[in-house]
């Protein structure tokens, strides 16, 4: 499901806005859900992730440029799409990764150009996203936002992401089926990990993730885990080299 968040404190703008993405979304076969924010300060205490985030930048409470700078301060990486009146703020926007921009009055052109250019990076990009049904409800995420996954009980995963936190209501095994094992790994029977996220082995059987956590790691399958972690790095650093 595609997550999206309309920030705008203009409510006939918002209702606009929104009702250009339904009718884009709908036309194209796309399963998705829309959250409304009519404050900046709203979509801050929210704690969902959102595969997309259009954000009206002159609002009367609170600047979009800076709900924006506090977003990337959390390690959220959402896709911003500014909407604004103004040109001037454009190379301020840049700075805060902007994926696009809107200038008010649009029309649904406006709309449908900003969408299908985000379609084709997330085919260019090859991420597959992947939907988990959490206690808070589903969430989309994007394969390397997720650390780790560890079994709590038998029907309660921890997900831990590099923004937030979420207790799954699904099997580990069924979880671990629909992701690429290239990429993630079962160290141990109750957890799986992005071995994108691991920071190192801090000894023969613990490792270390992105965000402090230790995770055991099977005696057994240490020849192996060491295999795959130098695989992905290897691919990480031709990335960033091409």
């Amino acid at each position: 499901m595609l997550r999206i968040a309309v920030c705008d404190d203009d409510i006939n703008d918002l209702k606009k806005a929104v009702s250009y993405l339904e009718e884009f979304l709908s036309a194209n076969d796309t399963e998705y859900s829309v959250v409304e924010f009519s404050d900046g300060t709203q979509l801050l205490e929210s704690s969902d992730i959102y595969d997309i985030l259009f954000l009206d930048i002159e609002m009367k409470h609170s600047n979009g440029i800076n709900i924006a700078e506090t977003l990337r301060s959390r390690n959220i990486d959402t896709p911003i799409v500014y909407i604004t009146s103004y040109t001037d703020y454009w190379r301020r926007a840049f700075k805060v990764h902007a994926f696009g921009f809107i200038t008010k009055p649009f029309d649904k052109s406006d709309f449908d150009e900003v969408l299908n250019d985000y379609f084709e990076s997330v085919t260019q990009s090859g991420k597959n996203r992947i939907t988990l049904n959490t206690s808070e409800g589903a969430v989309c995420l994007d394969p390397d936002e997720i650390i780790y996954f560890y079994v709590k009980s038998k029907r309660n995963i921890e997900l831990h992401t590099l923004s937030a936190h979420y207790l799954i209501r699904e099997n580990l095994s069924d979880i671990y089926d629909r992701l690429d094992k290239k990429r993630f790994y079962q160290p141990r029977r109750e957890c799986i990990i992005n071995l994108k996220n691991v920071r190192r082995l801090q000894n023969d059987y613990a490792i270390l993730m992105v965000d402090g956590s230790i995770l055991p790691l099977a005696q057994r399958k240490k020849d192996e885990f060491m295999t795959l972690l130098t695989d992905v790095f290897t691919e990480v650093v031709k990335g960033q080299k091409g």
